[in-house]
């Protein structure tokens, strides 16, 4: 029978440098990982963020909208007039205003739908009802457009 001699104390310069190299990649690989695990959770809270303020500012001109129509229906035209976007005032006053709305009938109720933002303009979807002779009609899906005034608040676009 033939016997073999190993020894454990073989040195193969190849396979120690292949073997720091494997080592080398695998924590840089761990570190890549670990540092898109961090992009992400603070994308995550900026994503949030963002929502958070997206909904306020939803709200901010849905508010807009329900004042705008509250104030027609109580006939407060200059506080109606107040909501209007400051490029729309430039061009009319409160005058130009009322004589747009002599001949509106009487608003019974809106229904706000939807609303969407993108970065400086909103759109508010809403039904209304009016009553004339009382009689109601509905008008249905109605788009309110809104721009960001020279203040950040949401404003009308009456006059396009």
């Amino acid at each position: 029978m033939m016997q073999r001699n190993f020894s454990l104390k073989t040195y193969n310069p190849k396979a120690k440098s292949i073997l720091v190299y494997i080592s080398i990649l695998l924590i840089m690989l761990s570190l890549v990982t670990f540092m898109a695990g961090c992009s992400k959770k603070v994308d995550i809270k900026t994503l949030l963020k963002n929502k958070l303020s997206g909904d306020d500012a939803m709200n901010a001109a849905v508010n807009v909208v329900d004042n705008f129509f509250k104030y027609l229906e109580a006939g407060k035209l200059e506080e109606a007039f107040n909501l209007i976007s400051t490029q729309d005032k430039s061009d009319h006053n409160i005058d130009d205003f009322r004589k747009e709305l002599k001949n509106v009938t009487k608003i019974v109720e809106i229904k706000i739908n939807w609303v969407e933002v993108k970065n400086n303009i909103a759109n508010v979807g809403i039904d209304l009802i009016d009553s004339y002779d009382n009689e109601e009609k509905v008008y249905k899906d109605l788009v309110i457009s809104l721009v960001k005034d020279e203040d950040g608040s949401w404003k009308i676009n009456f006059w396009d």
